[in-house]
């Protein structure tokens, strides 16, 4: 089986052992050049299994899931993702989850194998983080969130009429209250302010809201995998939140409750993904949608590239699809073949990985995108695009740097 983390360590990654300094002479010794064959070096629990290869969930999983998650299934996450997940969110998949009839042969053995050989992490749950639930979990919605931060205002400024902290406190400032995420080694979802409670995601896919106050949790919702996304909170209607995960699942979520309103799917390419956080206007969401197909392209047989980036507009209350923009607006052809004869399809990429900016006097979304996953390049990647907000058509685009 193609192993994508050796190939993607053997084409990227090159760790240089300096062995000592003698000054510039015949008989100095050259630095040695030493290669780090996997990325599970890095991995704290690695040692725990031995070698990948040799775990016994590697022939489970060759033989259950690599044929649909070889990146060629729409809506299969690539394995990529799976790697990424938590052993909490993959045996969730398979016990009650969108995987229980594939895996539903499977012992619970064999779960916890595949689970492992994936996340390189024990199967185990977490008994040593216990969540400190409010005795009054209730929120109000007499305070709304103001629209500024991620969502609502992309400028990073917050005033002293909504932050509160002067100047002169600054020096005096100290820890209130702190919250550690359970079986979690980091966190990359913005967290938000409204309603009395503080919104953030976590690495196995809990959204928390914490007591403003004192940090107990009011309540928790667990999306499908991780949450990198900002939770974007609405301020003009039904209190929501919304965020997206890594699997490029959309949700809205009631922002006092916690109760799922509405989620979606917005793209089927087994490489989407959500990171960017989505932002807010007039009861609409604009949701950047972006990929890691190319680490897929590390394997030499895997046909590079079909994805293409786009802004999805929705309708915040129900998830209605408004319009869609991609940023490339053709579909990727056979444009050539590789050493190896495998297809190469372009154009490709141009991802938004970035929040989109909102134009109000002008009516426009501003988003850039990032690299050409393919060659040859075209317009539309490394690019800032204007789009009409209205009809989801592209009012212009600037690429500073063609090619």
């Amino acid at each position: 089986m193609f192993d994508m983390r050796k190939a993607t360590l053997k084409t990227g990654l090159l760790l240089l052992a300096i062995i000592g300094f003698a000054g510039c002479t015949e008989s100095s010794r050259k630095p040695e050049a030493v290669f780090t064959e996997d990325t599970d070096d890095f991995r704290a629990t690695a040692g725990e299994f031995g070698p990948r290869d040799d775990m016994p969930g590697a022939a489970l999983y060759t033989t259950h899931c690599s044929h649909c998650h070889d990146g060629t299934v729409p809506k299969a996450p690539h394995i990529v993702w799976l790697e990424l997940m938590t052993p909490k969110t993959i045996l969730a998949a398979m016990n009650e989850g969108i995987m229980q009839q594939q895996s539903s042969h499977l012992t619970d053995e064999e779960r916890r194998h595949i689970t492992e050989y994936l996340t390189l992490t024990p199967a185990v749950s977490d008994t040593t983080t216990s969540i400190p639930w409010c005795e009054n979990r209730s929120l109000s919605a007499e305070k709304p969130p103001a629209a500024i931060g991620w969502g609502h205002d992309t400028s990073r400024y917050t005033s002293l009429t909504y932050g509160g902290i002067e100047k002169a406190l600054v020096p005096g400032l100290k820890l209130k209250w702190s919250f550690v995420f359970p079986g979690a080694l980091r966190a990359r979802s913005q967290p938000s302010v409204g309603y009395e409670a503080i919104y953030a995601g976590s690495q196995d896919g809990t959204v928390y809201a914490f007591d403003l106050e004192t940090g107990c949790v009011k309540w928790t919702f667990e999306a499908s995998a991780e949450v990198r996304t900002g939770i974007v909170l609405t301020n003009d209607g039904p209190p929501l939140a919304l965020f997206g995960d890594i699997l490029a699942k959309l949700y809205a979520v009631n922002a006092l409750t916690g109760e799922l309103v509405w989620q979606q799917k917005v793209d089927d390419h087994p490489s989407a993904t959500l990171t960017g956080t989505p932002a807010y206007y007039l009861g609409n969401i604009y949701v950047p949608v972006s990929s890691l197909e190319v680490t897929a392209a590390a394997d030499p047989a895997y046909p590079c590239c079909s994805f293409r980036g786009s802004i999805l507009a929705m309708n915040a209350a129900n998830g209605e699809e408004l319009w869609r923009h991609y940023t490339i607006p053709t579909l990727p052809k056979d444009v050539n073949r590789t050493n190896v004869g495998t297809p190469v399809l372009a154009p490709s990429g141009a991802p938004v990985w970035s929040s989109p900016t909102v134009d109000v006097r002008r009516n426009r979304l501003y988003v850039g995108t990032g690299e050409n996953y393919s060659s040859p390049a075209d317009a539309n990647s490394d690019a800032v695009i204007a789009i009409n907000m209205e009809t989801g058509e592209r009012v212009w685009q600037r690429q500073s740097t063609a090619g």
